[in-house]
């Protein structure tokens, strides 16, 4: 793995999570369905609604310096990178339930294995090197 491969693969990674967060606005399901989950109770942390967009931006903004430092080969954007993608699977339960299109699923499910293979790339490949300086 290159450099230039590995930023390729980060740059694709945004590409298709800006795609999945497009097809958002694009609802692929029926106005039954949509109903039905707009009646779903709020989790707690959504009922609050300003603690819930403080936390979300808070993992936002890591996630984006993470995303920034793997850019530029930092040593702590690596652990920031793994350790905000471990502590949003602890967070997501918070959040509630989600209805998703099979474009939005697709998507996320897609940028999802692509954010696997950039972390594990950058701990087990010859690109691993650069982050060790």
């Amino acid at each position: 793995m290159t450099d230039a491969r590995f930023r390729k693969l980060l740059w694709l990674y945004i590409a298709v999570m800006v795609a999945s967060l497009i097809a958002m606005f694009f609802p692929g399901y029926s106005e039954t369905l949509a109903t039905a989950y707009a009646n779903e109770p709020e989790p707690w942390l959504m009922q609050q609604a300003w603690i819930g967009w403080t936390v979300i931006g808070g993992f936002a903004a890591v996630a984006l310096a993470g995303l920034i430092g793997l850019f530029y080969f930092k040593r702590w954007a690596r652990s920031l990178s793994l350790y905000s993608t471990l502590a949003g699977y602890l967070f997501a339960p918070l959040i509630g339930s989600s209805l998703y299109s099979g474009l939005e699923l697709a998507l996320s499910d897609g940028s999802s294995v692509l954010w696997g293979a950039i972390l594990a790339l950058s701990y087990f490949s010859p690109v691993s090197q650069r982050f060790g300086r």
